[in-house]
Parts: C-alpha cells; sequence; structure tokens
C-alpha cells in the first residue's frame, strides 16, 4: 500500500516537472515580440509600433516604426525608422532577453522645424522684420538607450526605456540657431506580445 503511494507521488512530482519543463521551454523558444508604445500614443497621439526579434537569451534586434498621429501642432515628428539592437543584463531567469538591457540604434526620420527668422536694423541693433518658417526635412542619426523589460510566462511584455540621439545627415542647424531636430528623444513603456 505505501509502495502504491510512493509510487503515484512519484509519478505525480515527474510530470508535474516534466510539464513544467516543457512550458519553460515553450516560453524560452517564443523569439519573436511586437509592441506598441503607451505613452507615446496616450500623451502625443503618436504610433510607434517596434517589432524585435531576441537572438539569444541575452541580446536582441528589431525595428520601430513611429508615425505621427496628427493630434498634437507641437510634434515635430513625421515619421521615424528606427533599428536596433539590445543587449540584456543580468538575465537570471530562464527566459530569453528580459532585465536590464543597453541599446545602440539608428533613426531616419523626416521632421517639421518651425522657427522664427530674424532681420536686425544693421544701426541700431532692432529687430525690423520677424518671419515664421516652417521647414520639413529628413534626418539620419544614431543614439543610445537603456531600459528594463519584464515578460510573463503567457507571453505579456512590458518595456520602459529611456534614451537619446542625435541627428548626423539632413538637420537644419546653422551658425546662430540650435536646430530642434538635432538631439531626439527615444523612449516610453511599451507594452506587446511575445510568440
Amino acid at each position: 500500500m505505501h509502495l502504491k503511494l510512493k509510487t503515484g507521488l512519484l509519478g505525480l512530482f515527474l510530470s508535474t516537472a516534466i510539464f513544467a519543463q516543457e512550458d519553460s521551454n515553450a516560453f524560452f523558444s517564443k523569439k519573436h515580440e511586437i509592441k506598441i508604445d503607451a505613452i507615446e500614443l496616450i500623451a502625443v497621439a503618436n504610433i510607434e509600433i517596434t517589432y524585435e526579434y531576441l537572438i539569444s537569451k541575452y541580446s536582441g534586434a528589431g525595428v520601430s516604426v513611429s508615425i505621427d498621429g496628427g493630434e498634437s501642432s507641437d510634434d515635430i515628428l513625421k515619421w521615424a525608422i528606427t533599428p536596433f539592437y539590445r543587449q540584456y543584463f543580468f538575465n537570471r531567469q530562464e527566459k530569453r532577453a528580459q532585465g536590464l538591457f543597453a541599446e545602440g540604434h539608428l533613426n531616419l526620420g523626416s521632421f517639421e522645424d518651425n522657427y522664427y527668422e530674424y532681420t536686425y536694423d544693421p544701426d541700431t541693433d532692432f529687430i525690423i522684420n520677424e518671419r515664421y518658417v516652417e521647414q520639413n526635412n529628413t534626418a539620419f542619426g544614431a543614439g543610445f538607450a537603456v531600459g528594463y523589460k519584464w515578460a510573463s510566462n503567457n507571453g505579456f511584455v512590458i518595456e520602459p526605456s529611456i534614451g537619446v540621439g542625435r541627428n548626423l545627415f539632413g538637420n537644419t542647424k546653422d551658425d546662430d540657431n540650435f536646430s530642434s531636430v538635432d538631439i531626439y528623444f527615444r523612449g516610453g513603456i511599451q507594452v506587446g506580445y511575445r510568440f
């Protein structure tokens, strides 16, 4: 009787352990993520969708696409395509690509640069004319970001991050003015699904 009970408990334990291992392996084998930036969507009505391929437990690569939602006149971003590479650190769990990460990225985007242009009187140095300029241009840049990713066993992902970049080509900076599109911000809180 005791032998049957022990054998039954051992069988139950082994089947539970095998099921848990299969579940863990199933999660570990998920290599794709689709995410949307909730903060950008709510705060400025822009849409940013990100795809990330999880290369290994410690790295991932992907691309983000941002589109101006047209709701805010203060928004200077029209569209942007941002390929990136991430390195994950301190991942002690048997899950692929989660925890603290550092990201290097490139950025190709179209921006609206709005500024005032002034004409000065050469004798008095007073402004005699001002003109509001709206200029659209395409810029290419590079930057860096840091963040943290949590991934649940059912595939839900949440990922806050913050970073900056600098446009290297195509900006509208001149000797007298600092263009607002020279430096750009990257970050937010992305939510999505791993599959």
